[in-house]
């Protein structure tokens, strides 16, 4: 039970840090924070998904660098938009120009910045994020309401895309 509030809290947490990854680097690339977003949330599950199983592989295989840093984070990758087009007609990102890509859901290019980014997750994010649930862990009225409001939000969104309910959330 303990492990399970502690996977969910890490998803959460970096559902979000992923958003937020997304945005600053949308800011660098297209010059504007905020781009198409899946939920209404400021969530990315795929991020959430990727890093519990980064964190969950690099614990029982630490020495299999390319499968923490690289498979796992472009199976996910690969698998949300493949989902995501098959489920919704939805493409939010197409690597088919890129030189080495599979499908346009996962590229050469990203699959390097994955390695990277996986291992400041594991060295520098995942310590601090740790010691920081050590002291939010304990609001369990923040995480169950989060929790239900994520679910409420896929509910909602997956609802909305499938049969079309255009009457959308807008940010901003």
């Amino acid at each position: 039970m303990k492990t399970t509030k502690k996977l969910l809290q890490y998803f959460l947490c970096y559902g979000f840090l992923g958003w937020i990854l997304e945005g600053v680097f949308n800011l660098v690339t297209a010059g504007q924070f905020r781009k198409a977003n899946f939920l209404h949330l400021p969530m990315k599950p795929m991020y959430g998904f990727g890093a519990l199983a980064i964190l969950i592989a690099h614990r029982y295989w630490p020495r299999k660098i390319f499968l923490t840093s690289c498979f796992l984070p472009c199976l996910v990758e690969y698998c949300s938009g493949y989902f995501l087009e098959h489920c919704f007609a939805l493409r939010y990102w197409d690597y088919r120009q890129e030189f080495v890509q599979i499908k346009g859901y996962v590229c050469l290019k990203f699959a390097c910045c994955w390695l990277i980014l996986t291992q400041i997750v594991i060295h520098l994010v995942q310590p601090v994020l740790a010691g920081l649930l050590k002291f939010l862990g304990k609001w369990k009225w923040f995480w169950r309401e989060w929790t239900k409001l994520f679910i409420l939000d896929v509910a909602v969104t997956c609802y909305q895309r499938k049969y079309g309910d255009k009457r959308v959330v807008k940010y901003g």
